[in-house]
């Protein structure tokens, strides 16, 4: 993995209480997790090639999809 940058972003507190849910739900381990996942899905929808390869975006994608906690 590369060299890490840290980004300080100001999101709304309702954007992040549904983070932390994401979180307490087992679907991520962080609210840093989450986030790189979603930086990873911004730049696939906008049609960009991650920097490991699109390929390497679409197994992230499917491994999270499959780690899902279901639903009750």
């Amino acid at each position: 993995m590369g060299k890490r940058v840290i980004v300080p972003v100001p999101l709304p507190e309702g954007l992040v209480k549904k983070i932390d849910e994401l979180v307490k739900r087992g679907m991520f381990s962080s609210r840093a997790e989450a986030l790189r996942y979603g930086a990873r899905l911004l730049l696939l929808v906008e049609g960009r090639v991650h920097e490991r390869g699109e390929e390497y975006a679409y197994e992230m994608i499917k491994e999270r999809l499959e780690r899902r906690v279901p639903r009750y």
